[in-house]
């Protein structure tokens, strides 16, 4: 298997010997004992890494445990900085805050890359061709978010461990075929695409990614391989009448998710189909915050059933139930739009990727400008540059804010309670019915008895 010279460790076994583009040989097995690699010849493959061939910077090493355990480290780290990024909220919002929540997505995510496998597959993927290391960095480093993302959305619907690890397996292979795709590595292409154009990408990627993953003949149970398969190969585009792949729904709003608010090689979304794009707006066929795309998804699936529990769920997720009062998008901008003067400011910005907290007033910079409503608390916003500038909230405005945050949260803990008393409800019923049911084969056994008695007479 090929390894970055950037990954080479002591120990490790070449596989060949490592050649030059020139044609000469740079260290061959013979020269090594045992063909075993150390801190010199490591060395000196690195300072020739862009001369090697027949792919610069990678060398062929034997698939060992020493081997395979490197690759998995070197996953485990992508997996370990990615995390540290959701958790601290800066770079991409927090979906992983419950301590506990984390701790289990993590367990399973050590199932995931614990799979040889899957190891290997997820490693080629990550080190692709040099000259495309960004492109390739970005679907990496979107995978692993989909992955922990789709788990975490799956923990809190209280989905079995199995169904978890499958979709989790679904999650981190399911755009691998992009790299077959003729639009890449070029992926700027995308934008500009026709409509018909960019949903001929969507099936081709899918198909191609089910491809793959078929060549890579991971060990699996036929009917686990099927699940997988069609989550890969339906998670832009899954059929929401079809209750028998759930999780093949679940991967697509966590795909639709990240890919809304996360940097990618190409400005163009199209998570949303162009139905969807015409209800919610233009702007959804572009990057979004993550205010924005929740109120998207909860205007297209309030009320429906088990795509409602998701979309409920990542809300949560992502602490943001405030979002659930009705119409807050519009009595935000009423509470905005109250200010006479048209300086009134949200702040986090409203369609960010969190929720507005304050209100500061933009012409409070001017000394001479006063206003009955503007309190003489200051908020420090960064304007760019490493420049700051320091704005006087508007307490009016802030307090309405608040209040509607409030409104929110309330409301969301009343359908929380409301969930609760259903599903108490059906559980009752259910053992009701359970004792119910039990009674009458009691009764009909005892009656079959009788019957039997009255012939043996």
């Amino acid at each position: 298997m090929q390894m970055h010279v950037d990954h080479l460790i002591p120990d490790l076994e070449l596989e060949s010997d490592v050649r030059l583009q020139a044609g000469s040989f740079l260290i061959t097995r013979k020269e090594l004992p045992g063909g075993r690699l150390n801190e010199k010849v490591i060395d000196s493959i690195r300072r020739f890494a862009s001369q090697l061939a027949p792919v610069p910077f990678k060398v062929n090493v034997k698939a060992n445990e020493l081997a395979l355990n490197q690759l998995k480290g070197v996953l485990d780290n992508d997996v370990s900085q990615i995390t540290k990024k959701i958790s601290e909220g800066k770079e991409y919002p927090n979906f992983l805050d419950d301590e506990q929540l984390q701790e289990k997505v993590m367990r399973i995510m050590e199932k995931l890359i614990s799979n040889p496998e899957l190891i290997c597959h997820m490693y080629e993927f990550k080190i692709g061709e040099p000259k495309n290391d960004n492109v390739v960095g970005q679907l990496h480093d979107h995978s692993i978010r989909v992955t922990l993302l789709a788990i975490s959305i799956g923990l809190k619907l209280r989905w079995s461990i199995i169904s978890l690890v499958n979709v989790g397996m679904a999650s981190i292979l399911h755009d691998m075929g992009i790299i077959r795709t003729e639009a890449f590595p070029d992926l700027k292409k995308l934008d500009d695409f026709l409509p018909n154009e960019l949903e001929a990408y969507v099936e081709e990627h899918q198909k191609l990614s089910v491809d793959l993953f078929g060549e890579q003949k991971v060990t699996l149970l036929p009917f686990t391989k099927q699940e997988i398969v069609h989550m890969i190969a339906n998670h832009h585009r899954p059929d929401f009448s079809d209750m028998r792949h759930k999780t093949t729904t679940l991967l697509f709003f966590a795909e639709l998710l990240d890919e809304m608010i996360a940097p990618m090689p190409h400005k163009v979304r199209y998570n949303f189909n162009q139905d969807q794009i015409k209800s919610i707006g233009e702007k959804f066929a572009r990057r979004n915050g993550l205010m924005n795309v929740l109120l998207a998804l909860i205007k297209l699936y309030k009320g429906k059933g088990f795509l409602w529990q998701i979309v409920s769920s990542i809300v949560s997720l992502f602490l943001m139930d405030e979002l659930l009062i009705e119409g807050y998008e519009e009595k935000l901008k009423e509470i905005v739009d109250f200010c006479p003067f048209k300086s009134a400011v949200p702040y986090p910005p409203a369609g960010g990727n969190a929720l507005p907290r304050t209100i500061f007033c933009n012409n409070s910079l001017n000394p001479d400008f006063s206003c009955e409503h503007m309190s003489q608390v200051k908020i420090e916003i960064y304007v760019g540059a490493g420049k700051v500038k320091s704005y006087k909230k508007c307490s009016t405005l802030t307090d309405r804010v608040h209040k509607l945050n409030k409104a929110g949260r309330a409301e969301a803990e009343d359908l929380k309670k409301e969930k609760a008393a259903k599903k108490a409800d059906t559980t009752a019923k259910t053992q009701e019915d359970k004792k119910e049911k039990e009674s009458a084969q009691a009764e009909a056994a005892e009656q079959a008895g009788k019957k039997s008695e009255e012939k043996s007479d």
